[in-house]
């Protein structure tokens, strides 16, 4: 049975349900007499709702919180079996702030997490939340096996009073990695039993599982005073991995060579922090800035001293991690880095050759570097390793002050067979910071799980990017694709045309698999667009694989900048160009089945991802401080809480990523910036 049909069968068996509460009269419910005396002793306790003082009275308010509950399911489900629809959903009667109350309460004394629950599925419902704050402070001993109750007591307020429900910390259950993550950021001020509890949660996951929240971690140094830090080193003894990964988001942080770490920061904060207190910050390190921070009270978020503080930080946490290293450790290290340390510096080398000879003298460095050892693996793929070079694939990208380089190594997988040898390209740049990318990366693989989570067919490509050095950086090639503007180097047609010339003609089976590729991939990437809001999204940067579905790539310009000054050209939330509309609507009016199709997949993307809106909030919320251009203008963080629009419901929500869709389709900015970009870049439209 398919999701649609399966999601139109819950939502008529909840409203058969629903429909029957609601016959029941009062009349056929019987209390329990008070002369029996098998009846007397379960008089106010029902096996399921729990103690009643009033039986009667109690299962009633107990009937209408799930009959509610169940009417809001039977809306999400009918909404997710038609995303589409135009049948006016059944009106609910508006409740009073009187009657959520009396929700909360009674779904807390039933079972507290029925009470989280529902504040979860109504997240803007400001009475239901300070009720539950109130339930779960007064209840608080009786709760501590349910990390869903932490927002309601550990809060910025609780930090600043120093609450004694704070105490409870040591003994409540662990929470996501994503919760835990949020209690680093400056607001919680490192507040001692918050700062335990998270690390005794970090503790709790196998430090692979920790590493993809990396970015987030070395940017929670700025705000440690040695706790998170021992946390990390502790984790680098565990997994060489996890310790290779950190070292390299380490060096990513550190300021270019010849570039001072105050360029970072605004100029008019240069005269807070004198010469000598800078020259005993980089003498004595990360604690000694941390005191300096306090007694001079310059601790500013993105204060120059904040951000002299981490420069001075860094090396000194690397030192750390390497002096921590055992023989056997010590020695993956050194062949580890220093082979991807000369691939990496070919591109130096590179620099004063004519173009011309740049190819080969590529291939004269490769020939040079050997694979020390069976355990090399690519940085941006740990789980594949590299077992030779293709020393006549290196590829000069650009002519630059550096120049980027693409090398093809040999690789297998890590538990796979010895013999299974695959291709797998790489970009290594040098003067580009590539840190915002790894940033939309994040996004795209949490969207990527969250998609799989729930069962839909979306597909999403987050290929791997790490940061290595300052300025420095390794991206992997997507496999098997092209872009969009070199397919138009080779012909005159459109997607429509390119589509049946490798796929054969429109209605056979390869051409329809191909074309279901690219919905589904364009689904995927609507929603991640219109979150990440990814500009410059010209024909260079959309690739397609060899199975039809496209992948976007390169995201300097995501949130709230974009090229030219931000003048904000590409107003659509995701592109959707003429050429892309000719293969996801073959009516050209938006009526066809394909076109609903493309369209119901958003629409069940984007409500699907609003349910883990705030794990998504808070992986971006914690880079806030990095200094990436992303964050450097408007309210980043407050206007993708709103993309997410959590005070609508879940029709409302489909109406409006349709709307979004609609937009999109074939509209004249998306056209108009495709055409400047020819005509600037020469890159094909």
């Amino acid at each position: 049975m398919n999701n649609m049909n399966f999601a139109q069968s819950e939502a008529q068996s909840v409203q058969y349900f629903c429909n029957e509460m609601v016959s029941q009269t009062d009349s056929k419910v019987q209390a329990p007499e008070k002369g029996d005396t098998v009846v007397h002793a379960n008089e106010e306790y029902h096996p399921v709702w729990g103690q009643m003082d009033n039986y009667a009275a109690g299962r009633e308010m107990r009937k209408q919180l799930l009959l509610m509950l169940c009417q809001n399911e039977c809306d999400r489900l009918e909404v997710w079996a038609h995303p589409v629809s135009k049948e006016p959903m059944p009106v609910r009667p508006k409740l009073t702030p009187e009657k959520w109350i009396e929700h909360a309460r009674i779904a807390f004394s039933v079972d507290p997490r029925i009470a989280f629950a529902l504040a979860s599925r109504f997240p803007t419902n400001v009475s239901l939340k300070t009720e539950i704050t109130q339930l779960v402070q007064s209840n608080i001993l009786d709760i501590r096996e349910i990390p869903e109750a932490l927002p309601y007591f550990v809060t910025p307020k609780a930090v600043d009073e120093n609450s004694a429900l704070l105490q409870q910390l040591p003994h409540w259950a662990a929470c996501s990695i994503t919760v835990a993550l949020e209690f680093l950021t400056p607001q919680y001020k490192g507040h001692p039993r918050v700062m335990a509890y998270v690390l005794r949660v970090l503790e709790s996951y196998p430090p692979d599982h920790v590493t993809f929240y990396m970015p987030q971690l070395v940017q929670s140094l700025r705000y440690d005073e040695g706790r998170l830090e021992g946390y990390l080193l502790r984790a680098t003894k565990k997994s060489d991995i996890f310790a290779h990964i950190l070292i390299w988001h380490l060096q990513g942080e550190e300021p270019e060579e010849g570039q001072e770490a105050e360029e970072k920061v605004c100029p008019s904060q240069c005269s807070l922090f004198p010469e000598s207190m800078l020259e005993l910050a980089l003498m004595f390190g990360s604690n000694t800035v941390h005191w300096l921070g306090k007694v001079a009270g310059l601790w500013a978020r993105g204060g120059l001293l904040g951000n002299l503080a981490f420069q001075a930080m860094l090396p000194a946490v690397r030192q750390r991690i390497v002096d921590g290293f055992s023989p056997e450790a010590q020695d993956v290290f050194e062949r580890e880095f220093d082979f991807f340390d000369k691939v990496t510096s070919i591109s130096g080398v590179l620099f004063p050759i004519p173009k011309e000879e740049r190819r080969a003298g590529i291939r004269k460095e490769l020939e040079k570097i050997q694979v020390n050892g069976k355990d090399l693996y690519l940085p941006t793929a740990p789980n594949k390793l590299v077992r030779g070079i293709r020393v006549d694939s290196g590829i000069p990208l650009q002519s630059a002050a550096k120049v980027p380089i693409m090398i093809t190594f040999n690789v297998i997988d890590r538990d796979g067979d010895e013999n299974d040898i695959k291709p797998q390209a790489c970009i290594f740049k040098v003067g580009d910071d590539c840190r915002q990318d790894v940033l939309a990366l994040q996004v795209i693989a949490q969207l990527r799980d969250i998609f799989g989570a729930v069962g839909l067919d979306l597909y999403l490509f987050p290929y791997g990017v790490l940061p290595t050095g300052p300025g420095r950086g390794i991206i992997e090639v997507v496999p098997n694709t092209r872009s969009r503007s070199q397919m138009g180097e080779t012909t005159d047609g459109g997607l429509y045309e390119i589509f049946q010339q490798d796929f054969g003609p429109v209605g056979s089976p390869s051409f329809e698999a191909a074309r279901r590729n690219f919905l589904v991939s364009s689904a995927g990437y609507a929603v991640a667009s219109l979150l990440l809001q990814p500009k410059d999204r010209h024909n260079g940067n959309l690739l397609f694989d060899s199975a039809g579905r496209l992948v976007h790539i390169d995201f300097g310009f995501i949130f709230e900048i974009s090229p030219g000054g931000n003048m904000r050209f590409e107003s659509a939330h995701f592109k959707l160009s003429h050429e892309m509309t000719q293969l996801l609507d073959p009516s050209g009016v938006m009526k066809s089945e394909t076109w609903d199709n493309f369209v119901s997949l958003c629409i069940k993307g984007y409500l699907a991802s609003r349910r883990y809106m705030n794990g998504i909030i808070n992986t971006v919320l914690l880079m806030l401080d990095s200094g990436l251009p992303c964050f450097s203008r408007g309210d980043p963080i407050g206007n993708l809480r709103k993309r997410f629009h959590p005070e609508m419901s879940e029709r409302e929500a489909a109406n409006f990523m349709k709307s979004v869709c609609v937009d999109a389709y074939n509209k004249w900015t998306t056209a108009g910036y495709d055409l400047i970009q020819y005509l600037q870049q020469g890159i094909e439209k």
